[in-house]
């Protein structure tokens, strides 16, 4: 067995290679780092492993560079879910062994790996996130079925009282990202260039699509998804203030889930969410139970990872200054902050 960085000639491979696997998302493919180089000049460093003419494991990287938080390398930045794809312990080793003479080499802080489910390499790892996914019903008409009793009186509340209605395509693409911009200065959190999704949905074509709830001909909360393989993965959202009276995102996720079922998809995956959280709540209260995600860490030479995080309280005051900003300076500032948090 060989392990080597990614030759872009085998990129089609390697993509093969993660929608075949069990544990492969959409941020483990070759043009996750194909964005995430284009939105903030990462240096991809995946790894492969080979042999003879046959993968047996992936490690998609990418080396983060930023002023503040230092060097490390990330699996995989301003996504979700990362870490090691592998046919077999061999494989495993053999990668990890590999990542960790990459982090020595470049002199990096530390290697944060994400793992959708248990890390493989018994290191210890964290679980300050949580994951929800449920497999889809086969009948669009069975979805309602599977949310909680409250959740779906909201949902039919949103659609027959006020009106609601469900829409997809690109036409949404500048409403959507004016609601993202809205929802993200709310939090007090940076947002990405308008580029950054154009270029997301160039590189994923029919497999990232735009959804929205639509009320008195306004867009009132919108959603970007992507698909990979069985499963769907709603990924950037926003929404009006005060959706959450209307039960807006109670009907678009009800939709969306409805419209997963009818584009073939079998699971939904709700993405993360940090323990205790308003949307972990707001995940649970649609049917959704939480799953720890563990995210291992390997310092080369000790110390310990950076503590920029919403629930950092020393954040309190940046987040505040952020969700004070006028929108077009939230646009300007926001995309080289975005390189000290991926």
């Amino acid at each position: 067995m060989k392990v080597e960085l990614l030759d872009i000639r085998y990129s089609r491979a390697v993509d093969r290679y993660v929608l075949a696997h069990p544990q492969g998302t959409p941020f483990h493919e070759t043009r996750w780092l194909d964005l995430v180089n284009s939105t903030a000049g990462f240096e991809p460093r995946t790894l492969v492993a080979w042999v003879g003419r046959e993968i047996r494991g992936v490690l998609p990287l990418a080396l983060v560079a930023a002023p503040i938080t230092g060097r490390r390398l990330v699996s995989v930045p301003f996504g979700v879910y990362g870490g090691i794809l592998a046919s077999d312990s061999e494989a495993i080793g053999a990668l990890d062994e590999a990542a960790r003479i990459i982090a020595r080499n470049t002199h990096v802080r530390y290697i944060e790996t994400r793992y959708l489910g248990p890390a493989v390499t018994g290191r210890s790892a964290e679980s300050n996130y949580e994951s929800y996914r449920k497999e889809l019903p086969e009948s669009p008409d069975d979805v309602l079925g599977t949310i909680p009793r409250k959740a779906r009186a909201e949902v039919r509340k949103a659609r027959n009282k006020h009106g609601l209605e469900f829409v997809e395509g690109e036409h949404l693409f500048n409403d959507f990202y004016e609601l993202y911009c809205l929802n993200k200065r709310s939090l007090g959190s940076p947002v990405f260039r308008k580029g950054h999704f154009r270029r997301l949905m160039a590189l994923y074509g029919n497999r990232a699509f735009l959804h929205g709830v639509a009320g008195g001909g306004d867009l009132l909360a919108a959603v970007l998804s992507l698909g990979s393989a069985s499963v769907v993965y709603p990924y950037y959202s926003g929404a009006v203030p005060g959706a959450g009276r209307l039960g807006v995102n109670n009907a678009l996720y009800a939709s969306l889930m409805e419209d997963s079922v009818l584009k073939g998809y079998r699971i939904f995956d709700f993405g993360r969410s940090r323990k205790d959280s308003g949307p972990a709540a707001f995940k649970q209260h649609m049917g959704f139970k939480p799953t720890p995600l563990e995210y291992e860490f390997y310092f080369p030479s000790g110390g310990k990872a950076s503590a920029i995080t919403p629930s950092n309280p020393k954040m309190a005051i940046p987040q505040r200054v952020l969700s004070q900003l006028p929108m077009w300076a939230a646009r300007l500032v926001g995309p080289a902050l975005m390189r000290h948090v991926p």
